[in-house]
C-alpha cells in the first residue's frame, strides 16, 4: 500500500470525549492508513466497526468498579502507549488524556490532540472550575487542591511542567483540532490561527436505523439530556406537563435507566423511547433541549437547530452561556427550571425566526469546515514532512 501511515489512537473510557475519535479513526481506514486504538474493553467493538485495531489497556482489571476503572485508565492508558507506541508514524490523542503530548515525545514521534469541548486555556478551565459544580473541573476551583493534582500528574507521568494548564498550553502539539467552529469558540483569539484548527461537528455515517416520523406533526421539539440527567424521571414528567396539550410534537430520549412506568401517562403527542438515531432526528427538529454537551451542541449547529439548554456540569454552564450570547438558544438553569417556564421559553424559540436565521450562518459554516476528513488531511500532510 503507498505510503500507508502506522496512526496510534489513545483515549480515556468518557463516552463525550470517545464517540467524535471514532469517525476519525473510521476516515483513516478509509484512506488506506492502518490505525491501532487503546482503550477500555467496553469500547472493543465500537472501535472493532471502525476498520481499526484495539488494544485494551494493560494492567485494568474488569472487576474494578465504574469509578476505579475511569481513575485507573490515565495510568492503563499511558503504560499501554509506552509500551507499543515507538512503532508508530504519530500520536492522536484526545484532549482528557493529558499526557500525550509528553508520552509522544518519550517515544520519539509527533503528537497531534482533537478536542472535544472549547480549545481550553488557564482562562476557560478557571470558568469550568467556577461554574462546573462537582465534577471533575471543580479542582480549579481550588489553588492548593490544583497544586498538589497537577504535582502528582507531573511525576506519575513525566509532564514537562507541574501545572496542568501550563502543560496543556505550553506543551501543546504543533496541531490541535478542535471539534466546533470558531464563531463558537470562547476566547477565539486567544489562540494562534496556525496551531488550532477548528473542524466543526464529527458527523459521520452512524447505524441507527431509520426513524419513523410519520405519526409527528411539526414543529417537533426534541429532548435528550445526556447520562447526568437520563437518570431524572421527576424531569421528564417536567416536560410533559410542560408540552402535553400543545401543538407540538415531542420526541423525547429517556436512556435506559428510567422506566417508560415512571412516567405516568404518555400524552398523544409525546413519543418516548430509550435511544433514538439523534442526528437523524436533529434534521427534522424545530427546537433541541439539551443538557448543553458539547458533541450535541456540535451536531446541533451542524443542522441549524435552535436550543434550550439546561447544563448539569463540567463545560457544560459555559456552553449554554455561549449559546444564549450568540442568540442560538437560551440557558435554563435545572434549579429554575419548571413546566411554565420550560413552555414558555420553547414557545418564545418556536415563534422568533431569528434564532433560526441566526443559526443558519453557524450551520453553513459548520458544513463547510471538513470534520474529520479536514482533520485527517491536514494529519498527513504534517507526517508527509517527516
Amino acid at each position: 500500500m503507498y505510503n500507508c501511515k502506522k496512526i496510534l489512537m489513545v483515549n480515556l473510557p468518557f463516552s463525550g470525549h470517545t464517540n467524535p475519535t471514532l469517525e476519525l479513526a473510521k476516515t483513516f481506514v478509509s484512506l488506506g492508513h492502518e490505525v491501532t486504538y487503546i482503550h477500555s474493553p467496553e469500547w472493543k467493538n465500537k472501535i472493532e466497526e471502525t476498520g481499526a485495531i484495539f488494544i485494551p489497556y494493560d494492567n485494568y482489571p474488569i472487576t474494578m468498579t465504574a469509578s476505579q476503572k475511569e481513575i485507573k485508565s490515565w495510568g492503563a492508558a499511558y503504560q499501554t502507549a509506552e509500551r507499543i507506541g515507538k512503532n508508530f508514524d504519530c500520536l492522536i490523542y484526545e484532549m482528557l488524556f493529558l499526557p500525550g503530548k509528553s508520552l509522544a515525545d518519550r517515544l520519539g514521534i509527533p503528537a497531534f490532540r482533537v478536542f472535544s469541548t472549547f480549545t481550553l486555556n488557564a482562562k476557560i478551565l478557571n470558568d469550568f472550575g467556577k461554574t462546573g459544580g462537582w465534577y471533575m473541573t471543580c479542582i480549579f476551583r481550588y489553588p492548593l487542591l490544583y497544586k498538589v493534582v497537577s504535582r502528582v500528574l507531573q511525576r506519575k507521568f513525566h509532564l514537562r511542567y507541574g501545572n496542568i494548564a501550563k502543560e496543556m498550553t505550553d506543551n501543546a502539539p504543533k496541531l490541535n483540532f478542535t471539534y466546533t467552529i470558531k464563531e463558537f469558540q470562547i476566547y477565539s483569539d486567544e489562540f494562534d490561527n496556525s496551531r488550532y484548527k477548528y473542524v466543526g461537528a464529527s458527523i459521520g455515517s452512524r447505524n441507527e436505523g431509520r426513524f419513523d416520523f410519520s405519526f409527528m406533526k411539526q414543529p417537533i421539539i426534541y429532548i435528550s439530556l445526556g447520562t447526568l440527567l437520563n437518570t431524572s424521571a421527576k424531569f421528564f414528567r417536567k416536560c410533559i406537563e410542560a408540552f402535553q396539550n400543545q401543538s407540538v410534537s415531542v420526541i423525547m430520549s429517556i436512556g435506559n435507566v428510567v422506566k417508560l412506568e415512571q412516567l405516568g401517562k404518555i400524552p398523544d403527542n409525546f413519543f418516548v423511547y430509550p435511544f433514538v438515531p439523534q442526528l437523524e432526528v436533529l434534521q427534522k427538529a424545530s427546537l433541541f433541549i439539551t443538557h448543553g454537551g458539547m458533541n450535541s451542541v456540535n451536531e446541533a449547529l451542524y443542522y441549524g437547530t435552535p436550543m434550550i439548554v439546561i447544563p448539569v456540569g463540567n463545560d457544560q454552564p459555559t456552553v449554554a452561556r455561549q449559546i444564549e450570547t450568540l442568540h442560538l438558544g437560551k440557558y435554563m438553569k435545572r434549579k429554575d427550571t419548571d413546566a411554565v417556564s420550560l413552555r414558555l421559553t420553547a414557545m418564545e424559540i418556536l415563534n422568533n425566526n431569528n434564532y433560526k436565521d441566526t443559526l443558519k450562518k453557524f450551520q453553513m459554516k459548520s458544513q463547510a469546515a471538513g470534520g474529520n476528513m479536514e482533520i485527517a488531511r491536514q494529519i498527513l500532510a504534517e507526517l508527509d514532512k517527516y
